[in-house]
């Protein structure tokens, strides 16, 4: 019976749920509240921090928009209704509420469901709100006055005409144009015009309004969109969205986009609020476009995202990819199918550096595909990302959130807006070394309404029962300030106490209510024994108490959550570690985790049957010139725990419940091997 040991060369790679003989040996079984980082290694995620609260009660369905104008310009809209009323707020990243002037009132903005039924797109200092759920119309005007005469050709137009009169020019076989219409400016002076006795005006009450930001404050109002100014229903036709609804809305080449139904309607180039051709005698290469996408197959819009020097188009089963010669135009203009996979439309794609990722609907759960264009083939395809794990991101995904910066996607269900489920990935070249997925768990009570993330800061927007609060985690986990290691522990703050000499008591006072556990820790500012946490009570739900006089300086408080990761099933493996072996028993005789600025873990080690066998880590090395007693002592070494069990008999698990930072580089096995043959 030899004695092997084999190492883990990292636990970078997340969750898999394949068999595990098929697994890479850096996946695991579960990873809960972890961070795959290249740098740290796997490491307890980063905390939220509180921001501030915002609305004083709960709510379930509101629309959340970021308006990222620039750094000094960055605000959170809120929009909550119903189909009979509407209520839209602006805060900045800091919680303080902005101005927002509704001089037309909120009707526009009554629907069900908000999340759902609302789309935005910001544009410099205009962010455009679709009420997915209102029809557009024309109104009931129409053009006054009468077609004076018509006449062949423009040469053939009267000279002493009465200024107001309106011809008609039908044209013959050599002109390229329909019949278009002139207006009379002078005797003999005319202008393109539009025919009298149609209807002309977009009704701006069911088009999309505008929410503009001018100095700190927001107007959301109706806007005046242009009318037809030439031709007749013919020769310039209703735009294809009248008497439908809209879809979505975006920017893209200088143009307002609109989807509707099967068609893509673009504004006119620079002026996004006329979707009208203003001549029809010559197309114009700035002139709205309104084009329907071909394809054998029902294909109705519902998401446009710039990607790749191209916007691609997304339907229920098929994407699309306009190609355009050089710039924009109705003449350049062409739409092909470009791949054929199944998309959920309710979930708008997000783009991430050269990749664009979108979700599709798995019985009771999501898949997410990695969307991309090979540069040396120009071959487009969608890598399923979640493949090794097909039931892991539950079903009713409502938003996607990205960030190029930190190689991170970030999901949200509709199932549990408690959790988040986190994509990480990392290329070396054309290698992908890292494809972890995990969940992160908020508090019981929390329901995330959005996630954003902002250079590289993920912002949070949570309806609790006591309202509505912002909160930022930063991904790059900066330490606290004077500290050597950032406190894990959610809702952060830091506060100042007050100290009671007749009761020995003191105080501090949160800025949200809570009534579970939180953690008192001693912050960089303290003299001495700065870091370590302080036992407290809980007098109230918004307040925390201490015996003794702690108010010589600010203490972080915060509500502690908890980390595991457990390790797959181990097995002896050949060919350089790619192939498992199936014959033979392996014993477990000791596990190794290497870890890195870790303060405290603990290991949990269940064999079937048998009771868990607890090995905890406090972060104090034996004749460490580094560890002092009553300080936080964060260290660096090889944590060594017993396993005696067989291989698939046993849950190997590490957790950690604690404020302390943990991170794992690798981890090793050894164990007696036993086989009857001898392998070739």
């Amino acid at each position: 019976m030899p004695l092997v040991s084999t190492g883990l060369p990292n636990l970078l790679n997340g969750v898999s749920q394949q068999p595990s003989t098929l697994r890479q040996t850096t996946q695991g079984e579960s990873q809960v509240n972890g961070f795959s980082s290249i740098i740290d290694g796997l490491i307890k995620r980063q905390p939220t921090e509180h921001v501030a609260k915002i609305i004083n009660s709960a709510v379930s369905g509101a629309a959340v928009h970021v308006v990222n104008r620039d750094e000094s310009n960055q605000y959170i809209i809120v929009v909550t209704a119903t189909s009979s009323s509407a209520t839209i707020q602006a805060f900045d990243l800091a919680g303080n509420s902005a101005t927002v002037n509704t001089p037309n009132g909120t009707t526009y903005l009554h629907c069900t469901n908000p999340q759902t039924d609302l789309a935005f797109v910001t544009v410099a200092d205009y962010t455009f709100i679709v009420n997915k759920t209102k029809t557009v119309a024309m109104t009931t005007a129409t053009v006054s006055g009468s077609v004076s005469s018509s006449v062949q050709e423009f040469a053939d137009l009267p000279t002493s005409a009465s200024v107001g009169d309106v011809h008609e020019i039908i044209g013959d076989q050599n002109n390229n144009f329909d019949n278009y219409f002139v207006k009379a400016l002078s005797a003999n002076t005319y202008e393109e015009t539009v025919k009298p006795g149609i209807v002309y005006q977009l009704d701006n009450t069911t088009m999309p309004h505008s929410l503009v930001l001018t100095s700190g404050s927001f107007t959301f109002n109706r806007q005046t969109y242009a009318e037809r100014s030439a031709g007749d229903l013919d020769s310039n036709p209703n735009p294809s969205f009248v008497g439908r609804n809209i879809n979505n809305i975006f920017f893209y080449k200088n143009r307002l986009g609109l989807l509707s139904d099967e068609n893509i309607i673009f504004s006119q180039s620079s002026e996004f609020f006329n979707f009208f051709a203003t001549t029809v005698t010559a197309v114009l290469d700035d002139a709205p476009i309104d084009v329907s996408v071909s394809h054998t197959k029902v294909s109705i819009l519902k998401h446009a995202i710039p990607f790749n020097d191209s916007l691609t188009l997304f339907s229920d089963n098929t994407q699309f990819t306009i190609e355009t010669s050089g710039i924009l135009t109705p003449k350049t203009i062409s739409i092909v199918p470009s791949t054929e996979f199944e998309n959920d439309t309710k979930v708008s794609p997000v783009a991430s550096g050269n990749y664009l990722y979108f979700t599709s609907k798995r019985g009771n759960f999501t898949s997410v595909r990695e969307y991309y264009v090979e540069s040396d083939t120009v071959i487009v395809d969608a890598a399923e990302v979640t493949s090794h794990c097909p039931k892991y991101v539950p079903k009713n995904v409502v938003k996607l959130a990205s960030s190029s910066n930190e190689d991170i996607l970030v999901a949200l269900s509709s199932e549990d807006r408690s959790k988040l489920y986190i994509y990480k990935w990392y290329w070396q070249g054309t290698t992908k070394l890292v494809s972890s997925w995990s969940e992160w768990q908020m508090h019981t009570g929390s329901s995330i309404l959005d996630v954003t993330i902002l250079e590289n800061d993920l912002f949070f927007v949570i309806s609790r029962s006591d309202g509505v609060f912002i909160e930022k985690l930063q991904l790059q986990y900066p330490n606290d300030s004077g500290l050597t290691f950032c406190s894990r522990v959610d809702r952060k703050v830091t506060v100042s106490g007050s100290y009671n000499s007749g009761t020995n008591t003191t105080t501090w006072t949160l800025p949200y209510v809570y009534d579970g556990e939180v953690k008192a820790i001693k912050s960089g500012a303290w003299s001495n024994r700065k870091g370590t946490d302080i036992t407290v009570t809980r007098p109230t739900t918004s307040t925390v108490a201490a015996t003794g006089n702690y108010s010589a300086a600010t203490v972080t408080i915060g509500i502690p959550y908890t980390f595991e990761y457990q390790f797959s099933e181990q097995h002896v493996r050949e060919n350089q570690g790619k192939q498992s072996v199936q014959s033979g028993r392996l014993q477990l005789r000791t596990m190794r985790v290497n870890y890195e600025d870790s303060g405290f873990f603990k290991v949990q080690v269940t064999p079937e049957a048998r009771n868990t066998n607890t090995y905890e880590f406090s972060g104090n090395v034996i004749n460490s010139p580094s560890t002092t007693i009553e300080d936080v002592n964060i260290s660096d070494g090889t944590f060594r725990f017993p396993i005696q069990s067989k291989n698939d008999r046993v849950t190997v698990k590490i957790i950690s419940d604690s404020y302390l930072p943990c991170s794992f580089q690798s981890a090793e096995w050894e164990g007696f091997y036993t086989i009857h043959s001898q392998r070739i």
